[in-house]
């Protein structure tokens, strides 16, 4: 059995997947990630999921999962901001592209599943497309998820548990 280490692909960020990061936390939050970000930017890779990060010193071990702080994941071939980062907005603004669920709801979606719009306490606009998931005491982050029609539900794309399902 290969240990977890001899499969880590560590890289200096791509600029294509910095640039829509950026977008994307434009569009939802109207945050500039620059903001939030050190000067420079990497990616941990487990075969086809990445983990992305930024720090203020060049990366010297290259055998490492992240340090700094994480920004973002590129999982299932979409990339999306982490979790720790939208808590940064949320913590400088008000929630936006946010849905709270009930406490059910945040257990089931911890593995996995994703949540129906019965199970939504509050929206905060817009929700029609990717949002941050808060659990209801605290309100805080616990994933993302995007809207889907077809089931008047919100479809799990991942959740806190992304790094015991990438590394378990």
């Amino acid at each position: 059995m290969k240990s977890l280490t001899s499969e880590l692909k560590v890289f200096p960020l791509p600029r294509k997947w910095l640039n829509s990061l950026k977008a994307i936390t434009k569009r939802l939050w109207s945050a500039d990630l620059d903001d939030f970000i050190g000067q420079y930017n990497f990616a941990t890779c487990f075969g086809t999921d990445c983990l992305l990060w930024s720090t203020n010193r060049r990366a010297r071990e290259r055998r490492v999962i992240y340090e700094g702080f994480w920004i973002g994941v590129f999982h299932e071939k979409r990339l999306l901001p982490s979790i720790s980062l939208v808590e940064k907005i949320f913590a400088n603004n008000h929630f936006r592209a946010a849905i709270v669920v009930t406490y059910k709801a945040s257990e089931l979606f911890l593995y996995g599943r994703d949540v129906f719009e019965t199970s939504v306490l509050t929206r905060y606009e817009p929700v029609d497309g990717i949002v941050a998931v808060l659990e209801p005491e605290e309100k805080s982050v616990i994933g993302f998820a995007h809207y889907d029609a077809s089931c008047k539900c919100y479809r799990n794309l991942y959740d806190l548990s992304i790094f015991l399902r990438l590394l378990g």
